[in-house]
């Protein structure tokens, strides 16, 4: 019997693997296995027993022997905004709109975006619809994005060849709809082969919230949130109570926020909802161009309202909502994504998606 066979039947027989044993099992698989089958059965055996800290932190690992470090400089100001998908509730795209909002060169956004798998529109669709090819972004534009703009949409997934693997492992849950969320929805959206100061990170189980937590603290991060909205939201949710827990500082945080809390209304779910992959990219532009003004916008600046509060831009999470939302209004968002386009991706899209969007 291979190493690899005896960590899964170990793994299926409901025991936990050493961060050593996670490293080496995922590394052997990320090298190997085009087909995912064999990462397939991984997660589902991680899964069902259910992740520890220690095998979350060797996936991270076993990353990281594929990729090493990127050698280009980064921002010391340096955030990622972002959530694990899975939860099969229809949203527009919150992480990657609050990016835009929070992000600048004080406080740089380096968001990982992704397609969907379960989801209607993931970062990287979205994205696409309005110029920006997130796999064409190379490490120089990674660079000089953050720098000018604040903010940048990146995988290492896409910039890094040795995780080709896993691409087509994430592609293949989507394209034959086997609609399950894996350990990969949790690390490879944390997975930074560059140091980060912030993370804010929203989970589908509110199970894993103090696992999340205790996993930001072993990253070493200076502040980091993972949050889950109660209505099953893998985001602060504008529809019901949401469940904030990790640390800002020294400062622990574990708390229950409302959207009443913040100075907004709750709203119903279908308000927040995208009809289709059009409607939401035409959410997405009209949030950013301030045109959305209702339950959408303000799912978006509690969020962008949360993190700035979480990185010490905002006094509380209520005054960060009220920034939030005057940076809609005054034009500096939409004004940052054209900057951002123009670098990295193609300012003609983005000109027809814009106008189509706005149009009466």
């Amino acid at each position: 019997m291979s190493e690899e066979h005896r960590l899964l039947r170990k793994l299926m027989a409901r025991q936990d693997l050493s961060r050593a044993e996670t490293a080496e099992l995922v590394s052997t698989q990320l090298r190997e296995d085009a087909g995912g089958w064999r990462l397939l059965a991984f997660s589902v055996a991680a899964q069902t027993k259910g992740e520890t800290l220690d095998e979350l932190l060797g996936i991270l690992d076993g990353m990281a022997r594929l990729t090493g470090s990127y050698r280009i400089r980064f921002p010391e100001e340096l955030m990622d905004i972002s959530s694990s998908g899975g939860t099969g509730i229809r949203k527009i795209n919150v992480s990657t709109l609050s990016a835009l909002v929070v992000g600048e060169p004080g406080l740089a956004i380096a968001k990982q975006s992704f397609y969907g798998i379960n989801s209607l529109a993931g970062s990287a669709d979205v994205l696409r619809a309005i110029g920006i090819e997130v796999p064409a972004l190379t490490l120089p534009q990674l660079e000089r994005a953050l720098a000018t703009v604040g903010v940048a949409f990146q995988s290492p997934v896409f910039l890094s060849p040795e995780l080709g693997n896993l691409a087509l492992f994430g592609q293949g849950l989507g394209a034959n709809a086997v609609g399950i969320s894996t350990p990969y929805h949790l690390t490879v959206p944390v997975f930074a082969p560059f140091k980060l100061k912030y993370r804010m990170f929203g989970i589908n189980r509110v199970q894993q919230l103090d696992l999340l937590a205790a996993l930001f603290r072993a990253l070493g991060y200076h502040s980091a949130l993972a949050v889950h909205g109660l209505d099953g939201l893998d985001e602060v949710s504008i529809c019901a109570p949401s469940r904030l827990r990790g640390f800002r500082g020294a400062e622990e945080i574990d708390t229950t926020i409302t959207p009443e809390q913040a100075g907004l209304a709750t709203a119903p779910p279908e308000a927040v909802m995208p009809r289709d992959t059009a409607s939401n990219a035409r959410d997405f532009l009209r949030i950013v161009h301030g045109a959305e003004t209702g339950p959408k916008r303000d799912l978006v600046a509690l969020n962008s309202g949360v993190a700035l509060y979480l990185t010490g831009r905002s006094p509380s999470i209520a005054a960060g909502v009220e920034t939030a939302i005057e940076r809609l209004a005054s034009g500096s968002v939409a004004r940052k994504l054209e900057a951002l386009v123009e670098q990295v991706g193609a300012p003609e899209v983005l000109r027809g998606a814009t106008a189509a969007a706005l149009a009466p």
